[in-house]
């Protein structure tokens, strides 16, 4: 069972229709196909239009695009209805929302990697020494005769440095 299709006729500038012509010839599409999406999208926009609240501040950012870039856009825009600042804000408010949701999920992975290893330095494992043992004094014993040698062999070569 086929939809049952019906016409519309409409007259448009010469320079639009050329326009549109280009168009779906560069993508294409037949007059009714590109009619059809245009309508469909502009009765049901992809991007809701938003009232852009009272922002207080406000400042001004520009930007330049390649040229068949804005003409897609342009395009985009009028097919769906919204205003290059809407546009853009609305990519700006997602991405920054994006970005913050991944920083709050990094802060709280961070947060129990930190409780994990407070956890960890809390734990000190028992050592164990045999006090009958006295290897440890021998050792610092050596260290000390190796460190008190270094001093005197600094020592004789002092009086040679300052001399320079």
């Amino acid at each position: 069972m086929t939809e049952e299709k019906k016409g519309i006729t409409v007259k448009i500038d010469a320079g639009l229709h050329a326009e549109i012509r280009q168009f779906i010839e560069e993508n294409g599409m037949t007059m009714a196909e590109f009619v059809s999406q245009a309508l469909y999208n502009e009765l049901h926009p992809k991007f809701q239009p938003q009232e852009v609240k009272s922002m207080g501040p406000t400042r001004t950012m520009a930007f330049q695009m390649p040229e068949d870039m804005f003409q897609r856009l342009k395009d985009y825009l009028h097919r769906h209805n919204i205003t290059q600042k809407q546009f853009v804000l609305g990519l700006v408010e997602a991405e920054l929302n994006r970005d913050q949701e991944l920083r709050d999920s990094q802060d709280t992975e961070t947060e129990e990697d930190t409780l994990s290893e407070e956890q960890t330095q809390d734990y000190e494992p028992e050592e164990e020494f045999d006090e009958g043992s006295d290897s440890e004094e021998e050792y610092d014993d050596e260290e000390l005769e190796d460190d008190e040698s270094e001093d005197e062999e600094l020592a004789d070569e002092e009086p040679a440095l300052l001399a320079m």
